[in-house]
């Protein structure tokens, strides 16, 4: 019977050690599998931080390439209304010269048909004398 007993107190203690060896197996895999969650939750938020980070940037850049050709095409249209202004006025000075010049030249017929009229005078004095 103490031999029956003391095989019984061995088995109930060698249970007992797989039942704890067991629990502890269980125990460790279940934190392992926490950790491996939590470190895909990290590395998940991580990624979605820099994603938006990467679409924050992006839209700034396209905002501020939008920006500068906008500016540019404003520039342009200066230059474009510039180059018309200093256009025009190259046209009305070159009128102004040629009404300068046409004036000039009525200014000297009128001068030349006094000279002419002045001879002509001269000649019938001297014809009449």
């Amino acid at each position: 019977e103490k031999a029956a007993a003391e095989k019984a107190m061995a088995e109930k203690a060698a249970a007992e050690r797989v039942a704890a060896e067991k629990g502890a197996a269980e125990k460790a895999a279940a934190e392992k599998a926490a950790a491996a969650e939590k470190a895909a939750a990290e590395r998940v938020a991580v990624e979605k931080a820099v994603a938006e980070k990467l679409a924050a940037e992006k839209a700034l850049a396209e905002e501020a390439s939008a920006e500068k050709a906008a500016a540019e095409k404003k520039a342009a249209a200066a230059a474009e209304r510039a180059a018309a202004e200093m256009a025009a006025e190259k046209v009305a000075l070159e009128k102004a010269a040629a009404a300068k010049a046409a004036a000039a030249k009525a200014v000297e017929e009128v001068a030349a048909a006094k000279a002419a009229a002045a001879a002509a005078a001269a000649e019938a004095k001297a014809a009449a004398a």
